[in-house]
């Protein structure tokens, strides 16, 4: 039962780190493109709207995965925990796995939401980008 507890513990911490991130994001990345700091790829540094956009889809992206990872690491640890059917550490070694998948595929769904957008294909000026004083 102890391990059962533990174990559980631990498989809600990366939900929670991606809450985290997610609700963070929203007001502590720079308005404007930068390297090294936020969502940076390519096509989210074109100019400051797609910064923007990207910034709030990545934010919005890690509230969702992250509250559904919350609620299937809770559902099958609790059907674990009644029924006893599988070993606490195999568990978690699944729940691990379904989270990082779900973490790796934020990127390329906020790719794609980026291309979806017309709008925000506009390149910056060439002495813009990668400004040092961001």
């Amino acid at each position: 039962m102890r391990a059962q507890l533990l174990f559980w513990m631990i498989d809600l911490l990366f939900p929670a780190g991606l809450l985290v991130v997610g609700s963070l994001w929203r007001g502590m990345v720079p308005r404007r493109p930068c390297i090294g700091r936020g969502y940076c790829t390519p096509r989210s540094m074109r100019n400051s709207r797609s910064w923007r956009y990207a910034q709030r889809c990545f934010g919005e992206f890690c509230l969702r995965f992250g509250g559904a990872l919350m609620i299937l690491v809770s559902a099958d640890r609790t059907i674990n925990l009644l029924t006893g059917l599988m070993p606490a550490a195999r568990l978690s070694y699944l729940n691990t796995a379904a989270a990082l998948g779900l973490s790796l595929s934020i990127v390329p769904l906020v790719e794609l939401a980026l291309a979806r957008r017309s709008d925000l294909a506009q390149p910056l000026p060439e002495h813009r980008r990668g400004c040092a004083y961001c």
